[in-house]
């Protein structure tokens, strides 16, 4: 009976999880893979360009300064490049957006997000953003209007226009909206977790000592029992 009742508990928890997460993803829609590199300096630079010239105009990202901007050497943009980008803004504030939450309100009923950590924190990571900015598409049953249908979003209905314009694009400038989505995928995941790549080395070091102690200490002990008998 005990038995009986763990098992049920324990098919409750995984339904209960499996749920947890399908709600998180926004209902299970299925995400495109983008290829994302947070290494590839020119691939989060033009990412940065994107989220400056495009998405900056309603969201912010509060986390990253301008500083951080010359700090990072997957960025590594030179101080005239980044005082060109703050204009009066101070070098230690974070990349927020000149549109006030009051307008934002007001122009699409709610404040968009903080992008700082869109990355970490949806399930899907940088897929998810790649696969939100290219779900636009008409609305099947032509309740919502063009540019706030998206197939990605939880719902379906979203307050963010159609910002890379991928809504009757032509077929020439598929792979060029694409490339743009991926690279603004790149710099928000990297801005998400600005160590990670340290941190990936610094595991790589860590692990290569581990197996050259071990191969040490295996050594070690072949030489030390070598004349004992068992």
């Amino acid at each position: 009976m005990k038995m009986t009742k763990f098992v049920m508990a324990a098919v409750a928890a995984m339904v209960m999880g499996f749920s947890s997460q399908a709600v998180a993803s926004g209902g299970g829609a299925h995400l495109e893979h983008a290829n994302v590199d947070v290494s590839d300096q020119e691939q989060i630079r033009r990412g940065l360009t994107v989220f400056t010239d495009v998405c900056m105009g309603c969201h912010s990202a509060k986390y990253i300064t301008y500083r951080g901007l010359m700090a990072y050497p997957e960025i590594g943009l030179s101080r005239e490049a980044v005082d060109e980008l703050r204009g009066e803004k101070s070098l230690m504030s974070g990349m927020i957006s000149d549109l006030s939450i009051e307008d934002a309100v007001v122009s699409y009923g709610k404040a968009p997000p903080d992008l700082s950590l869109i990355v970490p924190g949806r399930r899907g990571g940088a897929d998810y953003v790649y696969s939100l900015l290219i779900g636009y598409e008409h609305d099947p049953e032509g309740k919502v209007p063009d540019g706030n249908w998206n197939k990605v979003f939880p719902g379906n209905r979203i307050a963010m226009p159609d910002p890379l314009s991928w809504l009757d694009h032509d077929e020439d400038e598929t792979a060029e909206l694409k490339q743009q989505a991926e690279d603004v995928a790149a710099f928000l995941a990297f801005i998400g977790d600005p160590h990670q790549n340290t941190r990936r080395a610094i595991g790589c070091w860590v692990m290569g000592f581990l197996l050259l102690l071990t191969l040490v200490l295996w050594r070690l002990k072949v030489e030390v029992w070598k004349d004992i008998k068992h």
